[in-house]
């Protein structure tokens, strides 16, 4: 696991873990029954959460085929995480943990996601196992563009879909065996469409930022294909969805994008009747979002970061990463990395200083949990964490 991860969305991270990983440390699993990629029953582990507010998770009897498969969607590893976390965390508004269980995609198979990433007009064909030529499946991003050569035509008409993610939340029967109870997808999309174009045999980088509202009500419009394409698949015909747009960071960014918009589709439905606004924002600091739009928690930043750089003033970096839900900030997680090696009995002190900085004089809200992660380069040295039901923050120094 990424070690840089906020508290908050800790426990749930664990439970995803070990969901994707496949590694099962519950000693005396409760063994129940659920579906297979297939709808089918079959015997699973039930495994208990390490939170009452998140899900517990079964693990299927067959592998989620499209594990991993992420990767070659979103161009950022935080917008990877942020889509699976934050699609899990939106669904409890629809599939409550208190009676949902949460199961790994088990019906959209690589060949699913791919017939919707394909560009219209450029599908490529494919066949059975018997060898024998199958449908077209139209693909969803938009035909080639005009232009002299494929890059130019690429340029001039962006991809806008980079990857679906389908989450499947079962419920338990009187007969005491699970089975799917509903399913959520996240839709992601672009704010630049990233590629590397091929043409006469050379690789052109191309990079085109987008208009998000653009973006957004071209999602909303393809969702619709997508909900029918989820349908279509066998024990899905009738279970509600919960569908939400996610809008993805440029890439290397430090922060992930954002889920900007959720919808519910009821049991047996078809359509989409409508949407809701999702009013989360990752936000950075220092950057130019934080300077235009929340000046008031960047001066807190700039103030923690100048306390912290009076302990080594020229060898120390240090970042923020903020989470706004509903135009309050929910959330900050604070990176301070060394471009120095310094001792163990140094790191110690001044570990206890941050720590201390965090305790009595930082000026973001007592409600609001911060984590501070300390390193040198790659190397996580300690962490830091303050929320509201702690009386004194918690101090971890990693061992080497």
């Amino acid at each position: 696991m990424n070690w840089k991860k906020t508290a908050a969305a800790g426990s749930v991270l664990l439970a995803l873990q070990l969901i994707l990983s496949g590694c099962w440390f519950n000693s005396t699993p409760d063994n129940k029954v659920g579906t297979d990629n297939n709808g089918k029953s079959g015997t699973a582990s039930l495994i208990p959460s390490a939170n009452t507010s998140d899900y517990q998770s079964i693990r299927p009897k067959e592998s989620d085929s499209t594990r991993g498969y992420i990767q070659y969607g979103p161009k950022n590893r935080v917008d990877m995480d942020q889509l699976e976390l934050g699609l899990m965390d939106l669904s409890k508004s629809v599939f409550s943990p208190n009676d949902y269980v949460f199961q790994s995609g088990q019906y959209l198979k690589e060949s699913d996601i791919n017939n919707i990433l394909h560009r219209r007009g450029q599908e490529p064909v494919q066949y059975d196992a018997n060898k024998k030529k199958l449908p077209v499946v139209p693909g969803l991003n938009p035909p080639l563009g005009t232009g002299k050569t494929v890059v130019d035509q690429s340029k001039n008409s962006p991809k806008y879909i980079n990857y679906v993610v389908e989450q499947d939340y079962l419920k338990k029967g009187k007969n005491g065996k699970y089975s799917v109870g509903g399913v959520s997808l996240a839709v992601s999309l672009n704010s630049v469409y990233a590629d590397t174009i091929t043409y006469n045999n050379k690789m052109y980088p191309v990079s085109v930022n987008l208009n998000r509202s653009k973006v957004i009500a071209w999602g909303k419009k393809q969702a619709q294909q997508i909900l029918q394409r989820v349908r279509s698949k066998s024990g899905l015909g009738q279970v509600p969805v919960f569908i939400t747009l996610y809008i993805t960071a440029a890439p290397q960014s430090y922060v992930p994008g954002d889920f900007v918009a959720k919808t519910e589709v009821g049991s047996g439905s078809g359509s989409i009747n409508g949407w809701t606004n999702v009013d989360e924002h990752h936000v950075l600091f220092p950057s130019n979002t934080a300077a235009n739009s929340y000046k008031g928690d960047l001066q807190k930043f700039n103030q923690f970061k100048s306390d912290v750089q009076k302990y080594y003033p020229d060898y120390v970096g240090v970042i923020g990463k903020a989470f706004y839900r509903n135009k309050e900030l929910s959330d900050i997680t604070l990176d301070i990395d060394f471009n120095k090696f310094i001792d163990e009995t140094e790191m110690l002190g001044f570990t206890n200083y941050v720590t201390s900085i965090v305790k009595n004089r930082t000026a973001f809200s007592r409600n609001v949990p911060i984590h501070v992660y300390i390193t040198t380069g790659s190397t996580p040295e300690a962490l830091i964490e303050r929320t509201a039901d702690m009386d004194e923050p918690y101090v971890h120094i990693f061992q080497h």
